[in-house]
Formats: C-alpha cells, sequence, structure tokens
C-alpha cells in the first residue's frame, strides 16, 4: 500500500510538472497595413436615397499584446489573447449617387478625388488560435473578437470648397463589435524569441454615429454621415514566450 501510494504521488508530480511545462505566457508587437472593406454611408429622404462610397488603400499602423498558449501534445496548440491595434484605411475617392426610391431610377452620381483622406481606427482585439507544430513552424486558423473604442476621418476633397468639404473630426463608434476570421502562421526559436504573420477578414458591420459641426454662430456647417466598414487587417509581429 506504502509503495502504491508513492508512485501515484509520484505520477501525479510528474503530470502536474508536465501540464506546467505545456503552458506558456508571452508577449508580442509589430507592424501591420489594414484596409477597410467598401467605407460608405446611405440615407433616405423624400423619396430618394443618397449613397456615398469611398475607395480606399491599406494603411500603416502597429500593434502590442500578450497571450496564453497551451499544448494539448508536441503538435496541438491553442493560443488566447489580448492585443490593441490601430488600423483604418487611406481614403482614395469617394463616388456618390441619389436614387428614385419609387422606380430605382439614377438621378444624379458623382466622383471626386480626395486629399490626404483617412479613417482612422483603434481596436481592442481578442485573438483565438488553434495551430498545428512542424518543427518550430507553426501554421494556425482561429477567431477575432474586437471592439471598436476610436474613430477619426480626415479627407479633404479636391476642387471642392474647403469650408464645406474638409474634415478632421474625432467620430463616436456605433456599431463596436467585430468578429472575423484569422489565417497565419509563426516560427519558433529555442530561445522564445517567435515571428508571425496573420490575415484578420472582418465579417461584422462597424460604423461610427452621425456627428454634426456647428459653425460660430451656432449654424450647422457640416454633417459627417455615418459610415459602415469591415476590416481587413495584416498584421507581422516579434514576441517572446516564457
Amino acid at each position: 500500500m506504502k509503495k502504491l501510494f508513492i508512485i501515484a504521488a509520484m505520477a501525479v508530480a510528474g503530470i502536474t510538472t508536465a501540464n506546467a511545462q505545456e503552458f506558456k505566457v508571452g508577449a508580442k508587437a509589430g507592424f501591420l497595413l489594414s484596409n477597410l472593406s467598401g467605407p460608405k454611408y446611405s440615407e433616405t429622404t423624400f423619396g430618394f436615397t443618397k449613397t456615398s462610397k469611398f475607395n480606399s488603400g491599406f494603411r500603416p499602423g502597429f500593434h502590442f499584446g500578450a497571450f496564453i498558449e497551451y499544448g494539448f501534445n508536441e503538435k496541438i496548440w491553442v493560443e488566447a489573447g489580448v492585443d490593441y491595434a490601430f488600423q483604418g484605411a487611406n481614403l482614395k475617392s469617394v463616388e456618390g449617387t441619389v436614387i428614385n426610391v419609387s422606380d430605382g431610377s439614377l438621378i444624379a452620381s458623382e466622383k471626386a478625388n480626395i486629399k490626404n483622406g483617412s479613417l482612422k481606427t483603434q481596436q481592442f482585439n481578442i485573438p483565438l488560435w488553434v495551430k498545428y507544430d512542424i518543427s518550430g513552424f507553426r501554421p494556425k486558423v482561429g477567431v477575432n473578437l474586437g471592439f471598436l473604442s476610436k474613430v477619426k476621418e480626415n479627407l479633404e476633397i479636391e476642387g471642392a470648397p474647403a469650408v464645406q468639404n474638409t474634415i478632421n473630426e474625432s467620430l463616436t463608434p456605433d456599431k463596436k463589435f467585430d468578429f472575423g476570421l484569422g489565417f497565419g502562421a509563426e516560427y519558433n526559436l529555442d530561445s522564445g524569441l517567435f515571428f508571425d504573420a496573420t490575415f484578420n477578414l472582418g465579417l461584422t458591420d462597424l460604423s461610427n454615429k452621425q456627428k454634426v459641426v456647428l459653425n460660430q454662430s451656432g449654424g450647422v456647417a457640416r454633417t459627417v454621415e455615418p459610415q459602415t466598414f469591415k476590416n481587413r487587417v495584416i498584421q507581422i509581429g516579434v514576441g517572446y514566450k516564457f
């Protein structure tokens, strides 16, 4: 009985030690390129629908965060993290249309180029990954849960009066929850250092609230319309696991 107790105690101690070694925590930071899928706004008044859609391009930013990793065995790993990212898009041009709701006919259409345009966002992310290890190289797939925290729009429409068509405003997020699919890979060194690259495909619409900007006399100078958009983010990072 005494021997069985000793053997059992040693087995439990061994399992506990092995499990402890399978848990890792880490931190990482890096560079990102982000874009927004079809930033646009639309409103219907007096039987007409006015739509403005922005053509956008990738914008550089950065991200940083921490995570915990667990290995079920030498091959299968899972990871959960928290990340803060400075994202958005560069705005290149805007296309506007006015459509008659009753018959669907196009009343007006116009396109204008944008000078120094950007839609800057900041976002909390919770990435969840499943990874498969191949001698330190780990392809991974997962989901990203995001929470939009800040939005700022800067733009100047070329050839238009600056008073009416220059915007430099901090906006209030409206639809804040972001759900996306993640794809990527990482390479781990024996020292604990690792490098990774990921792509996040946002599936849900995010948006900002309408903002009315007043002039000095209290009248309406311009209205910043609510826009909806989806995230597209490429991240490249370096980190360390303990």
